[in-house]
């Protein structure tokens, strides 16, 4: 089974209907959350802060969507994910990722996935890891 790790700008398309992105991102979605997916508390929180003035029951609801998947692996921001997050930094600065890319990219090496769902295009520079952007 495929484990691929979603970032904030795709739970945020996906959740937030309103978004020119939102039709793009559906099959990549549902595809990804039939098979395993892992988030950073990190990205979680940049998923929470995008949705910050909604409702606070609503806002948990959104939350607890993500959560509450039977294929999510959550990863904690550890002493560990964040040596290897400077490591990344100091490797991807100059090509456009920062910090909280990087706390992606060690949270890609530290679970093991290889496969990565974003619209940020600096992505596609790493070495090693496989992009998937629906979005037109």
């Amino acid at each position: 089974m495929m484990l691929s790790y979603v970032d904030a700008n795709y739970w945020i398309y996906w959740f937030d209907e309103r978004l020119p992105e939102h039709e793009f991102v559906d099959d990549a979605m549902q595809a990804a959350i039939q098979g395993a997916v892992v988030v950073s508390t990190v990205t979680l929180m940049e998923v929470a802060h995008y949705f910050r003035t909604l409702q606070p029951k609503v806002l948990s609801e959104k939350m607890k969507t993500i959560t509450n998947l039977s294929t999510l692996n959550l990863i904690e921001f550890s002493s560990t994910i964040m040596h290897s997050s400077i490591n990344f930094l100091s490797t991807y600065a100059r090509v456009g990722l920062g910090s909280r890319d990087c706390v992606i990219l060690a949270t890609m090496k530290a679970s093991g996935s290889v496969v990565l769902l974003t619209h940020d295009k600096a992505f596609k520079k790493v070495n090693d890891i496989k992009v998937i952007d629906e979005i037109k």
